[in-house]
């Protein structure tokens, strides 16, 4: 056997191998810095509702209080113009906000409305005049402020009401666990709720 053939053949070997081991360190370093910046990754870029501000943030756990708006005003505008003719497509937005269960108890609120506007033969509209957004931090419940107008006959009437919410953002995804609707201009806030227990 040639002595000299065997060590060039084993010095090959040697460079082939050094070389597959730096390839396999390189590629495992490349796939840990891509699986560190995945995991990292906080912001994830979402279709804005209209009214959404322009440098909105929304996070995996967290959004600004300036997209919170423009979603809860989407959200009351659409809970308000419900009439038999668009039932379902308004039942179908509200669903991409609402909890499981709040969808589903308001859900039949808006079928036993629509059912009501059709025994009554009632023509009319509604719709919604936003006016103002309040965010209680110490209750942690957003409060949309506006007018419930109501076209009948072209006659146009308006009432003040305030739609309360609680909401969370899972996963990217704002979800609103509680509504609450009532006449007036004045919201329920921790001041307000402080002042009825005296």
């Amino acid at each position: 056997m040639d002595i000299q053939q065997r060590n060039v053949s084993i010095a090959n070997l040697q460079k082939t191998v050094n070389f597959v081991i730096t390839a396999n360190v390189g590629l495992v370093a490349c796939l840990l810095i891509l699986v560190a910046v995945l995991f990292s990754q906080s912001k994830i870029v979402l279709l804005q509702t209209p009214g959404m501000p322009g440098a909105t943030e929304i996070q995996k756990s967290s959004m600004d209080v300036g997209a919170q708006r423009a979603i809860l005003v989407a959200v009351t505008s659409n809970l308000v113009q419900v009439n038999p003719s668009n039932v379902e497509y308004q039942k179908n937005f509200l669903q991409a906000f609402l909890a499981p269960a709040m969808y589903t108890k308001l859900s039949t609120e808006v079928d036993a409305k629509a059912k009501l506007l059709v025994d009554q033969r009632e023509l009319g509209s509604y719709y919604f005049v936003f006016k103002s957004h309040e965010y209680d931090p110490k209750i942690n419940k957003h409060f949309v402020l506006g007018e419930v107008h109501t076209v009948n006959a072209a006659k146009d009437t308006g009432e003040p009401y305030v739609f309360e919410y609680a909401m969370h953002i899972e996963n990217y995804r704002p979800v609103v666990d509680d509504i609450t609707s009532y006449k007036g201009d004045r919201s329920h806030n921790a001041a307000w709720l402080e002042a009825q227990k005296q």
